[in-house]
């Protein structure tokens, strides 16, 4: 069967339609990146995602319009129709877009000040006398802690082995030493 060239210049307009649809679908997925400010390997599995989606699209724009033939003016109506939403109403769609994110993330921020506000403010007259009151409990628990220390003896009062082993001998005679450090006899 034959296609007239009326019927492929019709396909070619309704694959530039489905072109502007498809960047209209981008927005999508661009309004949320301004908002969460997506890290790039979230940016890229949402690519995959958009790009597999949009040949799912195209695949069944081509079987519903073109009996589904992929012929090149499917692909470059595609094109041409998403580069005309993307240089024209996507930009004023991102610079929309990119104001109302603005407004309502500070209204956001500004809610949640308010909210906060008065613990803050109890906050920072409560800060000075509980510092003052932890510094007094520290001091106290040193203390408590510094009577219930056990000294440890000193390294040269505890030496036990002094005695020199000759070879045919097997152990050592353990000895005592005084804390002067005199033996004892």
């Amino acid at each position: 069967m034959e296609i007239t060239l009326k019927e492929q210049l019709h396909q070619l307009f309704l694959s530039c339609g489905m072109g502007f649809i498809l960047g209209f679908y981008y927005d999508l997925y661009r309004v949320p990146r301004l908002i969460m400010r997506s890290k790039s390997r979230a940016v890229f599995f949402q690519d995959v995602l958009f790009f597999s989606t949009s040949a799912v699209i195209t695949f069944l724009f081509a079987l519903a319009v073109m009996d589904g033939r992929l012929r090149f003016y499917l692909f470059l109506g595609e094109g041409i129709g998403f580069a005309s939403y993307y240089f024209t109403i996507g930009r004023l769609v991102m610079k929309f877009s990119g104001t109302v994110t603005a407004f309502i993330l500070k209204s956001w921020n500004l809610f949640w000040r308010l909210v906060f506000y008065p613990f803050r403010y109890i906050i920072g007259i409560l800060r000075r006398p509980a510092r003052k009151f932890l510094q007094i409990i520290k001091n106290l628990l040193s203390k408590i802690a510094g009577n219930f220390k056990k000294g440890l003896k000193h390294t040269g009062t505890m030496l036990y082995n002094q005695k020199k082993v000759s070879a045919n001998e097997e152990g050592t005679e353990p000895r005592a030493v005084h804390k002067k450090g005199k033996k004892k006899k």
